[in-house]
């Protein structure tokens, strides 16, 4: 019997953890072959313009929105969410993070904080350091980054790294101290969504339902992520 037709996942880089984590399981359970490709949604985005071919999407909400409303994807379902966190260096002492305050504080004091240079949690944090204030005294201070920001910490070139929790939760070598107290605290939501010229949209679709399931739930929160209460969009 000829193996089945390979699922082409092109994802946001905040699923990379859990999907990653979850693959060899998937592919049990759909005796099928997952292709797995990770990028920043905006870099996707411009992807399939070019046109890239996938079976499943995973992005931004807002992103997969458009894409719905323009006829590019069908069955949308979302998966879940994450909050921006910060980590330290595995071991290095932990500062307080937990007012806006104490905060502001624990970023003026560090050495050198690392953000992303793409996604919505670099974007965000960079604006939210304006929105504090402090923009200009930590100009000299700020590490941007693309990729994972926790590498960065692990390999001592930041003291303080920013991301989406589900981004540094895969990373060794560091330690999350928490999310970004509430106040100033965005979640990002992702969803999934079978392109309209998708090749497997058969395979997408049990792939998208393994999303949805109780196990793979428990592994997004294991991978610093909210799943969905609502698969509906």
């Amino acid at each position: 019997m000829a193996a089945k037709q390979a699922i082409v996942v092109v994802s946001s880089l905040a699923l990379k953890g859990v999907l990653e984590k979850s693959k060899a399981a998937f592919e049990r359970s759909l005796a099928a072959r997952l292709d797995l490709r990770f990028d920043a949604t905006q870099a996707i985005l411009a992807q399939l313009a070019a046109g890239l071919q996938a079976d499943l999407l995973v992005l931004t909400a807002e992103a997969m929105e458009e894409l719905r409303k323009n006829g590019q994807v069908v069955q949308v379902r979302n998966v879940g969410s994450s909050g921006v966190g910060i980590a330290v260096r595995a071991g290095a002492p932990k500062p307080d993070i937990s007012s806006v305050e104490a905060l502001k504080r624990s970023l003026l004091s560090a050495g050198s904080v690392a953000h992303s240079k793409v996604g919505a949690s670099g974007i965000y944090f960079a604006e939210l350091l304006e929105r504090l204030g402090i923009a200009d005294r930590l100009k000299k201070r700020v590490v941007v980054k693309k990729g994972p920001v926790g590498l960065v910490v692990a390999a001592g070139e930041a003291e303080l790294g920013v991301q989406q929790l589900c981004e540094l939760a895969p990373v060794p070598g560091i330690e999350i101290i928490g999310p970004l107290p509430e106040p100033i605290q965005r979640l990002t939501h992702f969803s999934a969504g079978i392109p309209a010229n998708a090749a497997n949209p058969k395979g997408a679709s049990a792939l998208m339902e393994l999303l949805l399931s109780d196990a793979a739930r428990a592994g997004m929160v294991e991978g610093g992520m909210l799943p969905a209460t609502s698969a509906a969009p």
